[in-house]
Protein backbone atom coordinates (compact mmCIF):
# COMPACT_ATOMS: atom_id res chain seq x y z
CA UNK A 1 0.00 0.00 0.00
CA UNK A 2 1.46 3.13 -0.96
CA UNK A 3 2.00 6.16 2.17
CA UNK A 4 1.37 9.17 0.72
CA UNK A 5 2.37 10.66 4.04
CA UNK A 6 5.87 9.33 3.22
CA UNK A 7 6.01 10.57 -0.23
CA UNK A 8 4.85 13.80 0.74
CA UNK A 9 7.67 14.27 3.30
CA UNK A 10 10.53 12.39 1.04
CA UNK A 11 9.48 15.17 -1.28
CA UNK A 12 9.25 17.88 0.61
CA UNK A 13 12.56 17.38 2.18
CA UNK A 14 14.38 17.27 -1.40
CA UNK A 15 12.47 20.41 -2.13
CA UNK A 16 14.14 22.30 0.51
CA UNK A 17 17.30 20.54 -0.44
CA UNK A 18 17.22 21.68 -4.09
CA UNK A 19 15.97 25.32 -3.11
CA UNK A 20 18.81 25.50 -0.53
CA UNK A 21 21.40 24.01 -3.07
CA UNK A 22 19.96 26.54 -5.79
CA UNK A 23 19.72 29.81 -3.19
CA UNK A 24 23.77 28.95 -1.77
CA UNK A 25 24.79 28.83 -5.91
CA UNK A 26 22.93 32.08 -6.71
CA UNK A 27 24.56 33.64 -3.47
CA UNK A 28 27.87 32.40 -4.92
CA UNK A 29 27.03 33.52 -8.47
CA UNK A 30 25.91 37.06 -7.27
CA UNK A 31 29.71 37.47 -5.14
CA UNK A 32 31.40 36.12 -8.24
CA UNK A 33 30.10 38.83 -10.17
CA UNK A 34 30.99 41.43 -7.35
CA UNK A 35 34.23 40.00 -6.99
CA UNK A 36 33.85 39.42 -3.38
CA UNK A 37 36.71 37.95 -1.18
CA UNK A 38 36.89 33.85 -0.85
CA UNK A 39 36.67 34.50 2.73
CA UNK A 40 33.16 36.39 2.38
CA UNK A 41 31.85 33.97 0.04
CA UNK A 42 32.76 30.95 2.28
CA UNK A 43 30.89 32.90 5.05
CA UNK A 44 27.84 33.77 3.47
CA UNK A 45 27.31 30.38 2.00
CA UNK A 46 27.37 28.45 5.64
CA UNK A 47 25.35 30.85 6.41
CA UNK A 48 22.36 30.47 3.54
CA UNK A 49 23.18 26.62 4.10
CA UNK A 50 22.67 27.01 8.13
CA UNK A 51 19.60 29.20 7.49
CA UNK A 52 18.76 28.53 4.12
CA UNK A 53 15.69 31.06 3.61
CA UNK A 54 16.39 33.63 6.48
CA UNK A 55 20.31 33.66 5.26
CA UNK A 56 19.21 34.66 1.62
CA UNK A 57 16.87 37.94 2.88
CA UNK A 58 19.88 38.69 5.21
CA UNK A 59 22.33 38.76 2.23
CA UNK A 60 20.04 40.51 0.11
CA UNK A 61 19.77 43.10 3.03
CA UNK A 62 23.58 43.20 4.05
CA UNK A 63 25.61 42.26 0.85
CA UNK A 64 25.99 45.96 -0.63
CA UNK A 65 29.01 47.87 0.78
CA UNK A 66 28.72 50.76 -2.47
CA UNK A 67 25.75 52.80 -2.91
CA UNK A 68 24.47 52.82 -6.39
CA UNK A 69 23.46 55.78 -8.67
CA UNK A 70 20.21 56.30 -7.54
CA UNK A 71 20.55 54.91 -4.03
CA UNK A 72 18.57 57.96 -2.06
CA UNK A 73 20.48 60.34 -4.53
CA UNK A 74 23.75 61.01 -2.40
CA UNK A 75 26.46 61.86 -3.70
CA UNK A 76 30.21 60.70 -3.54
CA UNK A 77 32.07 62.80 -1.06
CA UNK A 78 34.31 64.81 -3.20
CA UNK A 79 36.68 66.75 -0.33
CA UNK A 80 38.41 70.52 -1.92
CA UNK A 81 42.11 70.70 -2.00
CA UNK A 82 42.61 73.99 0.49
CA UNK A 83 45.75 74.85 1.82
CA UNK A 84 47.63 71.30 1.49
CA UNK A 85 51.53 71.23 2.84
CA UNK A 86 53.55 70.61 0.13
CA UNK A 87 57.35 72.52 1.07
CA UNK A 88 59.29 70.49 3.53
CA UNK A 89 56.84 67.74 4.28
CA UNK A 90 57.07 64.12 2.97
CA UNK A 91 54.75 61.49 3.59
CA UNK A 92 54.31 58.15 1.58
CA UNK A 93 51.01 57.60 3.34
CA UNK A 94 49.97 60.78 3.09
CA UNK A 95 50.83 60.64 -0.75
CA UNK A 96 49.27 57.82 -1.29
CA UNK A 97 45.67 58.66 0.26
CA UNK A 98 46.19 61.86 -1.96
CA UNK A 99 46.27 59.31 -5.25
CA UNK A 100 43.43 57.93 -4.37
CA UNK A 101 41.47 61.05 -5.23
CA UNK A 102 41.17 62.46 -0.98
CA UNK A 103 42.59 65.87 -0.42
CA UNK A 104 46.07 66.38 0.96
CA UNK A 105 46.88 67.25 4.44
CA UNK A 106 46.41 70.39 5.53
CA UNK A 107 48.20 72.98 7.63
CA UNK A 108 47.09 75.81 10.10
CA UNK A 109 45.73 73.67 11.96
CA UNK A 110 45.31 72.83 16.30
CA UNK A 111 44.51 69.95 17.63
CA UNK A 112 43.43 69.30 20.86
CA UNK A 113 42.93 65.99 22.75
CA UNK A 114 39.60 65.65 25.51
CA UNK A 115 41.51 64.12 28.86
CA UNK A 116 38.31 62.20 29.68
CA UNK A 117 34.73 61.88 29.52
CA UNK A 118 33.86 64.81 31.64
CA UNK A 119 36.44 66.98 29.65
CA UNK A 120 34.53 66.04 26.54
CA UNK A 121 31.35 66.97 27.86
CA UNK A 122 32.58 70.46 29.60
CA UNK A 123 34.15 71.28 25.75
CA UNK A 124 31.02 69.87 23.75
CA UNK A 125 29.20 72.51 25.72
CA UNK A 126 31.53 75.23 25.77
CA UNK A 127 31.62 75.06 22.03
CA UNK A 128 27.54 74.94 21.74
CA UNK A 129 27.73 78.10 24.14
CA UNK A 130 29.90 79.87 21.79
CA UNK A 131 28.71 79.12 18.53
CA UNK A 132 27.75 82.68 16.67
CA UNK A 133 26.46 81.26 13.39
CA UNK A 134 26.00 77.47 12.75
CA UNK A 135 26.13 74.24 14.77
CA UNK A 136 26.14 71.04 12.33
CA UNK A 137 26.13 67.67 14.37
CA UNK A 138 25.97 64.34 13.00
CA UNK A 139 26.21 61.20 15.92
CA UNK A 140 25.23 57.31 15.18
CA UNK A 141 23.68 57.26 18.78
CA UNK A 142 21.53 60.33 20.06
CA UNK A 143 20.21 59.05 23.37
CA UNK A 144 17.32 59.96 25.10
CA UNK A 145 18.62 60.92 28.54
CA UNK A 146 18.91 63.34 30.87
CA UNK A 147 22.40 64.22 28.97
CA UNK A 148 21.24 64.77 25.60
CA UNK A 149 18.11 66.41 27.02
CA UNK A 150 20.55 69.31 28.29
CA UNK A 151 22.30 69.21 25.07
CA UNK A 152 19.36 69.69 23.39
CA UNK A 153 17.81 72.26 25.62
CA UNK A 154 21.50 73.91 24.90
CA UNK A 155 20.80 73.38 20.92
CA UNK A 156 16.95 74.89 21.40
CA UNK A 157 18.21 77.83 22.70
CA UNK A 158 20.70 78.49 20.23
CA UNK A 159 18.37 77.92 17.49
CA UNK A 160 15.78 80.09 18.95
CA UNK A 161 18.54 83.03 18.72
CA UNK A 162 18.60 82.74 14.85
CA UNK A 163 21.61 80.28 15.02
CA UNK A 164 21.54 77.64 12.12
CA UNK A 165 21.39 74.38 14.29
CA UNK A 166 21.03 71.05 12.16
CA UNK A 167 21.14 67.89 14.07
CA UNK A 168 21.77 64.45 11.83
CA UNK A 169 21.33 61.05 13.36
CA UNK A 170 21.75 57.29 11.97
CA UNK A 171 18.25 56.17 11.94
CA UNK A 172 19.47 52.57 12.96
CA UNK A 173 21.70 53.92 16.00
CA UNK A 174 19.11 55.99 17.11
CA UNK A 175 16.24 53.79 16.39
CA UNK A 176 14.51 54.39 19.65
CA UNK A 177 14.51 58.45 19.31
CA UNK A 178 12.87 57.96 15.41
CA UNK A 179 10.34 55.46 16.78
CA UNK A 180 9.21 57.97 19.84
CA UNK A 181 10.49 61.31 18.29
CA UNK A 182 8.87 63.50 20.79
CA UNK A 183 11.69 64.40 23.04
CA UNK A 184 12.92 66.36 19.54
CA UNK A 185 9.57 68.72 19.31
CA UNK A 186 10.63 71.36 21.61
CA UNK A 187 13.69 71.48 19.55
CA UNK A 188 12.03 71.50 16.46
CA UNK A 189 9.96 74.79 17.55
CA UNK A 190 12.44 76.17 18.30
CA UNK A 191 13.73 76.46 14.88
CA UNK A 192 16.12 73.15 14.53
CA UNK A 193 16.38 71.04 12.17
CA UNK A 194 16.64 67.22 12.70
CA UNK A 195 16.81 63.82 10.22
CA UNK A 196 17.45 60.34 10.28
CA UNK A 197 19.69 59.19 8.28
CA UNK A 198 18.73 56.36 5.45
CA UNK A 199 15.69 56.54 7.38
CA UNK A 200 14.10 52.95 8.47
CA UNK A 201 10.54 54.28 8.38
CA UNK A 202 10.61 56.84 5.05
CA UNK A 203 12.57 54.50 3.01
CA UNK A 204 12.06 51.09 4.31
CA UNK A 205 12.79 49.32 1.46
CA UNK A 206 15.30 51.84 -0.45
CA UNK A 207 17.87 51.50 2.61
CA UNK A 208 20.68 48.99 3.20
CA UNK A 209 20.73 48.01 6.96
CA UNK A 210 24.45 47.43 7.01
CA UNK A 211 24.90 51.43 5.52
CA UNK A 212 25.24 52.81 8.53
CA UNK A 213 26.14 56.91 9.19
CA UNK A 214 28.89 55.82 11.97
CA UNK A 215 30.59 59.39 11.26
CA UNK A 216 30.61 61.60 14.81
CA UNK A 217 31.22 65.25 14.58
CA UNK A 218 30.09 68.73 15.94
CA UNK A 219 30.72 71.78 13.87
CA UNK A 220 30.82 75.05 15.26
CA UNK A 221 30.36 78.26 12.96
CA UNK A 222 32.86 76.28 10.78
CA UNK A 223 35.81 76.93 12.99
CA UNK A 224 36.02 74.11 15.01
CA UNK A 225 35.06 70.33 14.95
CA UNK A 226 34.85 67.67 18.20
CA UNK A 227 35.22 64.34 16.98
CA UNK A 228 36.06 60.84 17.97
CA UNK A 229 34.48 57.41 19.32
CA UNK A 230 31.77 59.15 20.90
CA UNK A 231 28.31 59.22 20.84
CA UNK A 232 25.93 61.66 22.62
CA UNK A 233 24.34 59.43 24.98
CA UNK A 234 25.33 58.81 28.96
CA UNK A 235 27.22 56.02 28.55
CA UNK A 236 30.00 58.61 26.64
CA UNK A 237 29.86 61.52 27.98
CA UNK A 238 29.13 62.87 31.77
CA UNK A 239 29.53 66.73 33.62
CA UNK A 240 31.06 64.40 36.49
CA UNK A 241 33.06 61.29 37.17
CA UNK A 242 31.15 58.59 36.92
CA UNK A 243 32.97 54.60 36.55
CA UNK A 244 29.66 53.55 34.33
CA UNK A 245 30.97 56.11 31.62
CA UNK A 246 32.90 54.45 29.06
CA UNK A 247 36.54 55.17 28.06
CA UNK A 248 36.43 56.94 24.61
CA UNK A 249 38.87 59.29 22.79
CA UNK A 250 37.53 62.67 21.66
CA UNK A 251 39.55 65.54 20.03
CA UNK A 252 38.95 69.24 19.23
CA UNK A 253 40.23 70.36 15.33
CA UNK A 254 40.46 74.45 14.71
CA UNK A 255 41.69 75.19 11.61
CA UNK A 256 41.43 74.30 7.94
CA UNK A 257 40.76 70.81 8.53
CA UNK A 258 37.27 71.39 9.31
CA UNK A 259 35.94 72.59 6.38
CA UNK A 260 36.90 69.01 5.38
CA UNK A 261 34.74 67.86 8.21
CA UNK A 262 31.95 70.45 7.56
CA UNK A 263 31.94 69.23 3.67
CA UNK A 264 31.80 65.43 4.62
CA UNK A 265 28.46 66.87 6.56
CA UNK A 266 27.23 68.78 3.74
CA UNK A 267 26.93 65.60 1.83
CA UNK A 268 25.33 64.02 4.11
CA UNK A 269 22.76 65.97 5.41
CA UNK A 270 22.03 67.34 1.42
CA UNK A 271 21.41 63.18 0.82
CA UNK A 272 18.65 63.10 3.24
CA UNK A 273 16.86 66.21 2.92
CA UNK A 274 17.72 67.82 -0.45
CA UNK A 275 18.19 71.04 1.58
CA UNK A 276 21.33 72.12 -0.32
CA UNK A 277 24.01 73.81 1.94
CA UNK A 278 26.70 76.47 0.86
CA UNK A 279 29.97 75.21 -0.06
CA UNK A 280 32.75 75.38 2.10
CA UNK A 281 34.93 78.18 1.64
CA UNK A 282 38.47 79.08 3.02
CA UNK A 283 36.92 82.72 3.83
CA UNK A 284 34.90 80.92 6.31
CA UNK A 285 37.64 80.04 8.51
CA UNK A 286 40.35 81.95 10.73
CA UNK A 287 43.32 79.26 11.20
CA UNK A 288 45.35 79.05 13.93
CA UNK A 289 49.14 79.58 13.38
CA UNK A 290 49.69 76.39 14.54
CA UNK A 291 52.12 73.49 13.45
CA UNK A 292 49.14 70.43 13.16
CA UNK A 293 49.26 69.17 9.84
CA UNK A 294 46.05 66.81 9.66
CA UNK A 295 44.87 65.11 6.52
CA UNK A 296 41.06 64.50 7.08
CA UNK A 297 39.80 61.19 5.53
CA UNK A 298 36.65 60.00 4.86
CA UNK A 299 35.25 56.21 4.14
CA UNK A 300 31.82 54.14 3.53
CA UNK A 301 29.71 53.64 0.65
CA UNK A 302 30.29 57.46 -0.33
CA UNK A 303 33.77 57.08 -1.28
CA UNK A 304 34.49 55.51 -4.48
CA UNK A 305 37.71 53.88 -3.13
CA UNK A 306 38.96 52.03 -0.41
CA UNK A 307 41.74 54.89 0.61
CA UNK A 308 41.09 54.07 4.69
CA UNK A 309 41.73 50.70 4.37
CA UNK A 310 44.17 50.32 1.96
CA UNK A 311 46.37 53.63 3.44
CA UNK A 312 46.26 51.07 6.97
CA UNK A 313 47.51 47.94 5.13
CA UNK A 314 50.28 50.30 3.16
CA UNK A 315 51.27 51.46 6.59
CA UNK A 316 51.71 48.38 8.23
CA UNK A 317 54.09 47.20 5.62
CA UNK A 318 55.74 50.25 5.65
CA UNK A 319 56.08 50.27 9.29
CA UNK A 320 59.79 50.17 10.83
CA UNK A 321 59.37 50.87 14.66
CA UNK A 322 55.95 50.16 16.55
CA UNK A 323 52.49 49.25 15.64
CA UNK A 324 49.61 50.20 18.39
CA UNK A 325 46.23 49.67 17.78
CA UNK A 326 43.49 50.28 19.63
CA UNK A 327 39.97 49.55 19.02
CA UNK A 328 36.73 48.39 20.56
CA UNK A 329 36.09 45.63 18.02
CA UNK A 330 38.74 43.47 16.69
CA UNK A 331 37.91 41.45 13.22
CA UNK A 332 40.77 42.17 10.48
CA UNK A 333 40.59 40.18 7.34
CA UNK A 334 43.54 37.88 5.77
CA UNK A 335 45.10 40.87 4.38
CA UNK A 336 45.74 42.71 7.92
CA UNK A 337 46.73 39.58 9.35
CA UNK A 338 49.31 38.77 7.15
CA UNK A 339 50.94 42.79 7.52
CA UNK A 340 50.38 42.48 11.20
CA UNK A 341 52.23 39.44 10.93
CA UNK A 342 55.02 40.26 8.45
CA UNK A 343 55.76 43.08 10.69
CA UNK A 344 56.58 41.35 13.41
CA UNK A 345 58.77 39.49 12.31
CA UNK A 346 60.94 42.42 10.69
CA UNK A 347 61.15 43.33 14.17
CA UNK A 348 58.42 45.96 14.65
CA UNK A 349 56.51 46.31 17.79
CA UNK A 350 53.18 45.91 17.97
CA UNK A 351 51.07 45.91 20.67
CA UNK A 352 46.93 45.66 20.10
CA UNK A 353 44.74 47.16 23.25
CA UNK A 354 40.60 46.18 23.19
CA UNK A 355 38.64 45.86 26.37
CA UNK A 356 38.45 43.08 28.44
CA UNK A 357 34.70 42.44 27.58
CA UNK A 358 33.26 44.90 24.84
CA UNK A 359 29.35 44.94 24.41
CA UNK A 360 28.84 42.64 21.63
CA UNK A 361 29.01 39.12 22.23
CA UNK A 362 29.36 38.06 18.61
CA UNK A 363 33.00 41.29 18.54
CA UNK A 364 33.98 39.39 21.26
CA UNK A 365 33.98 35.44 19.98
CA UNK A 366 35.30 36.74 16.75
CA UNK A 367 38.31 38.39 17.88
CA UNK A 368 39.59 35.59 19.75
CA UNK A 369 40.74 33.44 16.87
CA UNK A 370 42.45 36.36 15.36
CA UNK A 371 44.30 37.31 18.91
CA UNK A 372 45.31 33.92 19.35
CA UNK A 373 46.91 33.36 16.04
CA UNK A 374 48.48 36.97 16.71
CA UNK A 375 49.66 36.26 20.50
CA UNK A 376 51.61 32.62 18.62
CA UNK A 377 53.21 35.54 16.58
CA UNK A 378 54.79 37.01 20.14
CA UNK A 379 52.55 40.18 19.03
CA UNK A 380 51.23 41.72 22.32
CA UNK A 381 47.51 41.45 22.98
CA UNK A 382 46.56 43.60 25.83
CA UNK A 383 42.98 43.76 27.41
CA UNK A 384 41.76 47.21 29.38
CA UNK A 385 40.24 46.22 32.26
CA UNK A 386 38.37 49.23 34.20
CA UNK A 387 35.55 49.44 32.04
CA UNK A 388 34.25 49.37 27.86
CA UNK A 389 37.32 50.46 26.42
CA UNK A 390 35.50 52.62 22.92
CA UNK A 391 38.38 54.68 21.22
CA UNK A 392 39.84 53.74 18.13
CA UNK A 393 42.98 55.01 16.97
CA UNK A 394 46.31 53.78 15.70
CA UNK A 395 49.92 54.54 15.86
CA UNK A 396 52.37 53.68 13.42
CA UNK A 397 55.79 55.03 13.60
CA UNK A 398 55.65 58.59 13.06
CA UNK A 399 51.59 58.60 12.08
CA UNK A 400 48.40 58.73 14.05
CA UNK A 401 44.77 58.25 13.15
CA UNK A 402 41.94 59.14 14.99
CA UNK A 403 38.12 59.53 14.32
CA UNK A 404 35.20 57.28 14.05
CA UNK A 405 36.71 53.69 12.68
CA UNK A 406 37.06 50.25 14.03
CA UNK A 407 39.47 47.53 13.17
CA UNK A 408 37.02 45.68 11.29
CA UNK A 409 35.40 45.02 7.98
CA UNK A 410 32.37 46.93 8.81
CA UNK A 411 33.89 50.17 9.96
CA UNK A 412 36.21 49.73 6.54
CA UNK A 413 34.31 48.41 4.22
CA UNK A 414 30.26 49.15 5.09
CA UNK A 415 29.84 52.16 7.64
CA UNK A 416 30.08 55.62 6.63
CA UNK A 417 33.14 56.76 8.60
CA UNK A 418 35.85 59.15 8.93
CA UNK A 419 39.27 59.66 10.10
CA UNK A 420 41.96 62.30 10.93
CA UNK A 421 45.34 61.66 10.19
CA UNK A 422 47.86 63.56 12.37
CA UNK A 423 51.45 64.08 11.01
CA UNK A 424 52.76 66.61 13.42
CA UNK A 425 55.06 65.00 16.19
CA UNK A 426 53.60 67.32 19.05
CA UNK A 427 50.36 65.73 18.22
CA UNK A 428 51.84 62.39 18.09
CA UNK A 429 53.30 62.35 21.40
CA UNK A 430 50.24 63.69 22.41
CA UNK A 431 48.45 60.21 21.63
CA UNK A 432 51.39 57.97 22.53
CA UNK A 433 51.09 59.48 25.86
CA UNK A 434 47.52 58.96 25.96
CA UNK A 435 47.62 55.53 24.90
CA UNK A 436 50.41 54.74 28.05
CA UNK A 437 48.11 55.88 30.24
CA UNK A 438 45.74 53.12 29.29
CA UNK A 439 48.26 50.61 29.11
CA UNK A 440 48.68 51.46 32.70
CA UNK A 441 45.38 49.56 33.69
CA UNK A 442 45.52 46.66 31.24
CA UNK A 443 46.80 43.42 31.54
CA UNK A 444 48.53 41.60 29.04
CA UNK A 445 47.18 38.10 27.02
CA UNK A 446 44.69 36.32 25.61
CA UNK A 447 44.25 33.22 28.15
CA UNK A 448 44.39 29.61 27.14
CA UNK A 449 40.95 27.66 26.33
CA UNK A 450 39.59 24.37 25.89
CA UNK A 451 39.16 22.55 22.51
CA UNK A 452 35.03 23.30 22.29
CA UNK A 453 35.82 26.80 23.38
CA UNK A 454 38.80 26.96 20.19
CA UNK A 455 35.92 25.00 18.19
CA UNK A 456 33.36 27.65 18.89
CA UNK A 457 35.74 30.77 18.24
CA UNK A 458 36.91 29.44 14.57
CA UNK A 459 33.45 29.19 13.75
CA UNK A 460 32.90 32.71 14.53
CA UNK A 461 35.76 33.93 12.67
CA UNK A 462 34.89 31.60 9.91
CA UNK A 463 31.61 33.52 9.85
CA UNK A 464 33.06 36.87 10.89
CA UNK A 465 33.26 38.35 6.84
CA UNK A 466 29.23 38.35 7.47
CA UNK A 467 28.74 39.48 10.81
Amino acid sequence: MINFDTIAEYATLHTVTIITFFLAFATIAHMLSRRKQPAVMIAWTVVIIVLPYLGMLVYLLFNVRKIGKNALHKKKVSLQKINEVTDGFDSEIEQFIRRADIAGATKQNSFYLCKDSVDTYEKIITKLQSAKKSIYISTYIFGDDPITQNILTLLSQKAKEGIEVKLLMDAFGSLSLELFPGSLQAFKNAGGEYCFFMSLLKHPLANKLNLRNHRKMIIIDQQSVISGGINLSQKYISPKRDETVWTDLSFIIEGTAVLHYYEIFRYDWESQTNQKLLTAKRDFVNPPQDESIIQVVPSGPDVDNDALYESILYALFLSKHRIWIITPYFVPDGALMDALMIAKHRGVEIKILLPQKSDHFFADISRSAFLRDLQKESIEILFFTPKMLHAKALLIDDLALVGSSNFDARSFFYNFEVMSYLYSKKDIIVIEEWIKMLLKTSTAGIKPAGKVRILIENFFKMLSPAL
